[in-house]
């Protein structure tokens, strides 16, 4: 009977974290990927395609994890995600179809055909009077650029903008166009890039509320879960493809350190979150050795405790050297290395990791009645220091290991709270 209702429990939990993640991932086709239509999806393309090929600038060119899985494994999947607005553009630049008498009579409804004809009309004016001066007395000339004006048709351009629309389809770059058509190899990666997206983010929920459990009750871990996710909408003006990727290992990390499992996963687990945030990485074995450096164990595992904490450090230092001098050498920063005086002078990189981080902020206290946070806790310091000096804090992706980390403590605060809050009204009556 317990194990029915353990996997009725599984199976519930799988659908709303499909869910969550399906209508998140959704989000960011819209908000992230196709942000400015065309361009968007085309600098996306064309910057899986650096990657691949080792000509994309540093450090995206050293978080090559998620685009060689998209080459490799994401882009094979035949999941189709909305786009309603670019594919829209698609289909009026590429598809002569797409123009019917509704979609002209849209176009009409908003620029009148009066208007257009009244604007072609100033335009000729126009063009003769500068015609006019520059040809001066010759009317030979000035007839001869006249007529070769007229010979361009530009005036059909205005009346008729299915016609200008196809036009600028026709004469795109192959590369631009193929960002345009839905069937395109280069849109099979883009959808492979969002369907890893989708896979990852289900992936870090499922880990974070195991996470969660060790610490609460399923309820609250719910809770907590939800809560994550409710906030990650904030991260999506800065999104990097490797976020959910970095994040996934980087959670699981945490959750083989609460659990006090086998130091080699937990190594595993590091080299392969390196491939996508070797900076974040770098923090689980300073975690690992908070958590179980106490001052009642023997010199002698202390020192053994060091050593570990020392080699599953060396693995993101080690693979970060040799991925920026063996096998991308060429690869340049497109920005400053210190970032600190632009994130002292810019108010959003204040403003938005206080937003971001704001609701776990509010239960730090449960960190005092919580053996693995008091042990800690110490870590999100340096790691928000480091960021503060390298990074621009306003793109709060970079944050979301801390927001993990500190997320078990909002379902825990959040049910103490609703607890005492129904006793109180449980005496009142």
């Amino acid at each position: 009977m317990k194990d029915k209702k353990t996997i009725q429990r599984g199976i519930f939990l799988l659908i709303i974290f499909s869910l969550l993640s399906y209508i998140f991932t959704s989000m960011t086709v819209w908000t992230t990927d196709g942000k400015y239509l065309l361009v968007s999806r085309y600098l996306r393309i064309n910057q899986h395609d650096r990657v691949v090929s080792g000509e994309n600038f540093a450090p995206d060119q050293y978080r090559f994890g998620s685009y060689y899985l998209v080459e490799n494994f994401f882009k094979y999947f035949p999941i189709k995600w909305l786009d309603e607005n670019s594919e829209e553009l698609s289909s009026m630049l590429l598809s002569a179809d797409y123009w019917t008498s509704e979609k002209k009579s849209m176009v009409d409804a908003y620029f009148p055909l009066d208007e257009r004809e009244s604007l072609v009309s100033d335009a000729e004016k126009a063009i003769a009077e500068f015609v006019d001066s520059v040809a001066g007395n010759s009317i030979l000339l000035s007839n001869a650029l006249k007529a070769m004006v007229a010979g361009l048709k530009w005036q059909e351009y205005i009346t008729d903008p299915a016609t200008a629309a196809l036009l600028i389809g026709e004469r795109l770059p192959e590369d631009v166009k193929a960002a345009l058509d839905p069937s395109s190899e280069a849109n099979r990666i883009l959808n492979g890039h969002i369907t890893a997206r989708f896979f990852f983010n289900l992936l870090t929920l499922l880990l974070l509320y195991a996470f969660c459990r060790i610490f609460s009750s399923p309820v609250a871990s719910l809770l907590s879960v939800v809560s994550f996710q409710a906030i990650m909408p904030l991260t999506t003006m800065y999104f990097g493809w490797e976020t959910f990727h970095g994040l996934a290992l980087f959670v699981g990390g945490l959750l083989v350190i609460a659990r006090k499992g086998r130091f080699f996963h937990l190594c595993l687990l590091i080299m392969l979150g390196s491939l996508f945030r070797a900076d974040h990485m770098v923090f689980l074995p300073l975690i690992y050795l908070l958590y179980n450096f106490r001052g009642d164990i023997s010199g002698k595992i202390k020192l053994r405790l060091m050593l570990k904490s020392f080699i599953a450090g060396s693995i993101p230092v080690l693979l970060m050297y040799i991925f920026s001098t063996v096998l991308f050498p060429d690869a340049k920063y497109s920005v400053d290395l210190i970032q600190l005086g632009y994130n002292i002078g810019y108010f959003w990189s204040w403003i938005y990791p206080l937003v971001f981080l704001f609701i776990p902020l509010l239960f730090v206290r449960e960190i005092r009645d919580i053996d693995f946070f008091k042990r800690t806790w110490f870590w999100v310091l340096p790691f928000v220091a480091m960021n503060f000096v390298v990074a621009r804090t306003a793109e709060v992706r970079l944050f979301t290991p801390v927001l993990a980390f500190m997320t078990p403590l909002v379902g825990v605060g959040l049910l103490r709270l609703l607890a005492s809050e129904t006793r109180g009204s449980v005496e009142t009556e």
